[in-house]
Parts: structure tokens; sequence; C-alpha cells
């Protein structure tokens, strides 16, 4: 059965420019992953939605960024070791306007609705979770509540450890996969492109000169690349000038904003005008910023990456 490739519904933006993606919604201004804020990023004009899964220790999944309730809710405690039902279900969130915690049926349900049949949702599949149990509940999920629905022209399946590829083969076969990662080496190795529709790396990295020949080389090959987290627009012009698909952003009226004056100036335009101002993109210029950041995050999804190798290699023994 061959895969949905990834979506490509808001070819609308003129000039081959990159697509926009809300990362957890408009999370910028609204309460992260929540259904009004991925309403309000589609309102700004984002092409696509990004949101994150995790199971209940009563089996619900639930869209959140983190392993536990405490940042974001007014609940405490680690997703896996709180039910759904009779406690994360009388949460709600710490910023204002203060509201539930989505289901991941709740989005489905909103991608669903009239007029959302064009808007698609980048899942990231967080290490921490069984694949094997996320994805066999993600299926019957679809089965039981949206008979007959096809998601997998809406739904790209965000991976960061291949063990995933297994188990998005076994249980959504149809749905179109990227490897999200902050590391060249580890795309290279663990995902080459005949296992991957498009990869999803962070700006930091695909900026240096590394990263630019990853572009050329995984473009050559016919994936799509789409690039977070970017908030700045002088880095949101800079991902549109290095070829990029797709960008993922917090602020999605501020990313609206640089990609209709692309469409308004043109590509040249709006070089133009930015030369004449002196602005000038160079990563070396924002090296104690790139340095910093880059280093803390590599060495904390190293870790991540190695702990969760062992987990998953005992939840493959476990479900087969």
């Amino acid at each position: 059965m061959s895969r949905q490739q990834i979506l490509t519904f808001a070819s609308s933006r003129l000039n081959r420019l990159p697509l926009s993606v809300g990362h957890r919604g408009a999370s910028e201004q609204w309460p992260e992953n929540s259904i009004i804020s991925m309403a309000q990023a589609i309102k700004d004009g984002a092409d696509g939605l990004e949101g994150d899964l995790h199971l209940t220790a009563d089996g619900e999944i639930i869209v959140m960024h983190d392993p536990s309730l405490d940042r974001t809710t007014n609940g405490t405690g680690l997703i896996k070791d709180r039910p759904w039902h009779g406690y994360i279900d009388g949460l709600q969130s710490k910023k204002e306007p203060h509201v539930g915690v989505p289901r991941c049926v709740d989005v489905l349900a909103f991608l669903a609705q009239e007029g959302n049949e064009k808007v698609w949702w980048n899942i990231d599949i967080k290490m921490d979770n069984s694949p094997s149990l996320l994805f066999s509940k993600f299926a019957a999920l679809l089965k039981e509540n949206f008979p007959g629905r096809d998601f997998s022209s809406q739904i790209v399946l965000g991976l960061w450890h291949p063990k995933f590829l297994p188990a998005a083969d076994k249980y959504l076969p149809k749905f179109s996969r990227v490897h999200i990662g902050f590391s060249l080496s580890v795309a290279r190795e663990h995902f080459p492109p005949d296992t991957v529709d498009g990869y999803s790396i962070n700006f930091m990295v695909l900026s240096t000169k590394e990263g630019r020949l990853f572009i050329k080389e995984m473009q050559a090959a016919g994936k799509q690349l789409l690039t977070w987290t970017v908030n700045d627009p002088v880095e949101a012009r800079e991902a549109v000038r290095m070829g990029l698909d797709y960008i993922m952003t917090d602020r999605t009226k501020v990313l609206e904003n640089v990609l209709r004056e692309f469409e308004t100036l043109g590509k040249d335009g709006v070089e133009k005008k930015y030369k004449e101002s002196g602005e000038v993109f160079n990563t070396w210029s924002r090296w104690s910023r790139y340095t910093f950041w880059r280093g803390l995050i590599w060495c904390f999804l190293t870790l991540r990456f190695n702990r969760a190798s062992k987990q998953l290699d005992t939840d493959v023994t476990h479900h087969n």
C-alpha cells in the first residue's frame, strides 16, 4: 500500500513559497495545543498545524507537548500515570483563556469540520511513547469514531526515533511520515530517504553550511523540508531564501505577514528591500545564541535518543 505524500493543499502560495505551520497552534498568544490555539492559527493564515501526543494511564490519547502536566495545566504528575477520566478531563490550562486539555479525538473532529478539509496536522510523536501501543490505539480511534473517513490526506506522522517506523508501517501504512530531529547524522543514518517522505529539522541546524548541503541533498532525493521553530521575521525570510517547503512558528500572524510580503513584492523585491535596509542574515553573526542553544538541545536530545533506544527495545520485545 502506497503512502499519502506530504500535503501541498495550500499551494496557492505564489512563487513556490513555503507553507506555514502553527507550532502547537498559535501558541505564542494562546494555550498551546488547544483547539482555540489551532483555530487561531488557521485564522492567522497557517496552512497546517503541529501538535504532540501522549497516552494517559487509562489509554486515552491527549494532545500535549510535555510528558507531565505541571508546566501547562493546573494538574500535576506524568501523563502516563494520570487517568483522563476523573482527572485530566477536569484540568485547565494555566495560560488564559483557561481551557481544557484536548484529546486526539477532539482535534480530529476539528479537522473533520466543514471548512477545515484542507487543514493538515503534523503530529509530533514523542520518544517516551510506546510506538505499538500509541499507533494501534490511534488506528482504532480513527476506525471507531470516524468510520469511512480517510485522514491520511490531513495527517503527517512526525517521528524522532527509527523504531517507530515498523509500527507506522503496521498500523498507519497510508500516512506520510517525516523525521523530526536536531541531528543531521541521525537523519542520514537512521532515516534514509527511502524510509520517510520528508525531514523536519531545527532552523539553527539547517542554517549552517552543513545544513544547507543537507537541504540540497534531500530535495534532490525528492524529499520536502520543514524547519522549526521560526519566530523571528529575519529568520523567516532566510528560511524562504533557503528554499524550504514548510516553516513552523509560534507566531502565525508574524509569519503570515512575511509570506504575504513575498507574495506582494516577489523574492527579488523582498531581497532588494532588506538589502537596502542593511539586513544580512549570517549564522555566525548569531553565533553566541546559536552555539549555546544548539549545544544544550543537542546534549538533551542525544540523551533522550539513547534512553529511548533502550526503552523501545523493551517495547518492541513486549509487543512481538
